[in-house]
């Protein structure tokens, strides 16, 4: 094989590697935050309600009933 025809198989597995990766969707950093995906932001933005501080009602309740038996 002559000099030019290895160079170009080399130039081209490059290029079709970056371009193989590109269309994978690696993890990026932006803004200091690690990225799923290119898509990150075109995903819906799930919403939760303000709730409970402390989803156990009924033992936060027992708890503090029996706070003053301590001594």
């Amino acid at each position: 094989m002559s000099g030019k025809q290895t160079t170009g198989r080399f130039f081209l597995g490059v290029l079709l590697g970056l371009m193989v990766l590109s269309f994978v969707g690696c993890t990026l950093n932006s803004g200091g935050m690690p990225l799923p995906n290119p898509h990150y932001f075109d995903n819906r933005v799930q919403y939760f309600p303000p709730g409970n501080e402390f989803p156990f009602s009924r033992e936060e309740a027992n708890m503090q009933a029996a706070e003053p038996d301590r001594s």
